[in-house]
């Protein structure tokens, strides 16, 4: 397997498991005080939007030249950390 293949099977992954937090988290969507429901959502909706922006750019890497891959996927790697970093405040701030 080369390292591009690596990579987009570990993104892959990574992207499954986001969307499998995003769906325990609108789980707890009823759990929200109704007064705060509605931040709640919006901010879900914004994991959402990083996570599918992180899959267009995945599909970038699948089709980028092999001499643009690299470029690709250090963007791929900054909406990772990104994603990363809201999922993190959002659980912190929805315990």
């Amino acid at each position: 397997m080369s390292t591009r293949d690596e990579y987009l099977a570990s993104m892959k992954l990574q992207i499954d498991e986001w969307t499998t937090e995003i769906d325990a988290m609108e789980a707890r969507a009823d759990a929200v005080q109704p007064n705060a429901r509605a931040e709640f959502q919006s901010q879900l909706a914004g994991l959402r939007a990083q996570r599918d922006n992180s899959e267009n750019k995945l599909e970038e890497v699948r089709s980028a030249s092999d001499g643009a891959w690299q470029r690709v996927k250090g963007e791929a790697d900054n909406l990772w950390t990104a994603f990363k970093d809201s999922a993190a405040a959002f659980r912190a701030h929805y315990k």
